[in-house]
């Protein structure tokens, strides 16, 4: 029982080394080049395109109920969709592989009421590169990624760099 227990182990980090590397040799959404486009259900199962919210800043994050740093700044984007009306902002949360089930258990008890978006085979985020969580992009009206933000953000933050790109059209 023991030998197949640590062969299991080998398979598994094996497969995880190589879907690494993969990752590796392709490079991320080149900041300043279009968002790859997506259409995901939420956990309501209502269908949301990146295509329809053109004309909008779009705060897209990609997060896990495992992380840590995920789940800490979930509230700095509820702040931030809260004013998002005025500022012609669309905050979209993208959930990396977790099931349905799983999600709606971590939004019971949480006051959020932005779009929560399942990628349940991890499809979108792998046209995202993305490699750690939490990552958050901000893409311009016109569809541009302007910037890619690795780790935690708070609302303040994602305020300032849409007023900076804002000030610099």
């Amino acid at each position: 029982m023991g030998s197949k227990f640590r062969m299991k182990i080998r398979c598994m980090a094996l497969v995880f080394c190589g879907l690494l590397l993969s990752g590796m040799a392709s490079s991320p959404p080149l900041v300043g080049g279009p968002a790859p486009d997506f259409a995901l259900k939420t956990v309501n199962g209502r269908v949301i395109k990146l295509a329809d919210l053109r004309g909008k800043f779009v705060v897209l994050n990609f997060w896990a109920t495992w992380c840590v740093a995920c789940v800490k700044e979930m509230p700095e984007f509820q702040k931030l969709h809260q004013s998002a009306p005025e500022k012609n902002i669309a905050v979209i949360a993208i959930n990396f592989a977790e099931s349905k089930n799983k999600v709606e258990d971590y939004l019971q008890n949480r006051q959020i009421s932005f779009p929560i978006l399942l990628d349940r085979h991890g499809d979108i985020s792998g046209k995202y590169k993305v490699r750690n969580l939490p990552v958050t992009y901000l893409i311009s009206p016109d569809g541009i990624i302007q910037e890619e933000i690795v780790g935690g953000v708070t609302h303040e933050i994602i305020d300032n760099k849409i007023n900076q790109y804002k000030a610099s059209l």
